[in-house]
C-alpha cells in the first residue's frame, strides 16, 4: 500500500514539473554570453545611397576595414565621384595652391626648380607630353609638379600648365618640424577613417602591398585623371603622401 502511495506521489510531482516547464518561456540567452560582440567593421562608413552594387565585387582584404566594399567592382572601382561642382581648396607650407597653374605663379611665392632638376624654364616639352620635377622653397619645403603640354606643338616649360602636385608627408619623419598641408580638409596627421569621413567613399583604390595603398577621388566618370589621390599606410593607419590634379 505504501509502495503504491509513494509511486503515485512521484508521478504527481513529475507531472507538476512538466506542466510548469511547458508554461515557462524559453530563455533565448541561455548559454550565450551577455557581452555584445565587437565588430571589426564598426568604423566602416556606408557608401552614399543610390550607388550601384557591381555584379562582381572586390575581393580586397584590407579596405573592408575602412569602406563599404560592396560598391567596388573586381578592379576596385566604384561609381562615386567628387562631382562637377567640386573645387580645390589647398594650402601647403603656408601657401595657397590651385591647378592648373603656371610656374611663374609659384615663383612669385618663393618656389623654384631644384638645382638638381634636369629641366629649366627653357626646356622644351613635346606636344601632348608631360614631365615631372621638384620645386622647393628656402625653408626646405618640396613639392613635385607635373607640367603638361596640351598643345599640338612643343612648348617651353614655363609656358606649360602645372596640372598636378604631389606632397610627401613628412609629419612622421621630421621630429615635429614638418610642413603642413591641407587638401580639401585632408591634413598630415589624419587616420584613414578621417579621410573617408572628409572626402567620402573613394572612386577607386589600389593596394601595392599591405602597408602601401592609395585612394583615388575622381571628379567625374569621364576623366579619371582628375581629382585627389591619397597615399596611405593601412598598417600604420596614416597618410604618406597626397596628390591633387586637374588637366587642362
Amino acid at each position: 500500500m505504501k509502495n503504491k502511495f509513494g509511486l503515485s506521489t512521484a508521478l504527481i510531482t513529475a507531472l507538476t514539473v512538466l506542466l510548469f516547464s511547458a508554461c515557462s518561456p524559453v530563455d533565448k540567452d541561455y548559454a550565450v554570453s551577455s557581452e555584445e560582440p565587437v565588430s571589426s567593421l564598426s568604423s566602416v562608413k556606408s557608401a552614399p545611397e543610390g550607388v550601384n552594387h557591381p555584379e562582381i565585387m572586390s575581393d580586397d582584404k584590407i579596405m573592408p576595414q575602412f569602406v563599404d566594399i560592396s560598391v567596388f567592382d573586381e578592379e576596385n572601382y566604384s561609381e562615386v565621384y567628387l562631382g562637377k561642382k567640386f573645387k580645390f581648396n589647398v594650402t601647403y607650407a603656408d601657401d595657397e595652391f590651385s591647378v592648373p597653374t603656371k610656374l611663374s605663379a609659384l615663383q612669385k611665392k618663393g618656389w623654384s626648380l631644384t638645382p638638381s632638376s634636369q629641366y629649366d624654364e627653357e626646356s622644351l616639352i613635346y606636344a601632348c607630353d608631360y614631365v615631372q620635377t621638384v620645386l622647393e622653397k628656402e625653408d626646405g619645403a618640396k613639392i613635385t609638379a607635373t607640367f603638361y603640354n596640351s598643345s599640338n606643338s612643343s612648348l617651353k616649360l614655363e609656358k606649360c600648365n602645372i596640372v598636378k602636385f604631389k606632397i610627401e608627408n613628412d609629419f612622421y619623419t621630421s621630429d615635429g618640424n614638418y610642413h603642413k598641408f591641407n587638401v580639401n580638409g585632408i591634413n598630415n596627421n589624419m587616420a584613414i577613417t578621417d579621410i573617408i569621413d572628409t572626402l567620402g567613399t573613394p572612386s577607386h583604390f589600389y593596394g601595392i602591398a599591405e602597408n602601401d595603398y592609395y585612394l583615388d577621388y575622381f571628379i567625374s566618370e569621364k576623366d579619371r585623371r582628375n581629382g585627389i589621390t591619397v597615399y596611405i599606410n593601412p598598417s600604420e593607419d596614416s597618410v604618406t603622401a597626397i596628390e591633387f590634379s586637374y588637366y587642362k
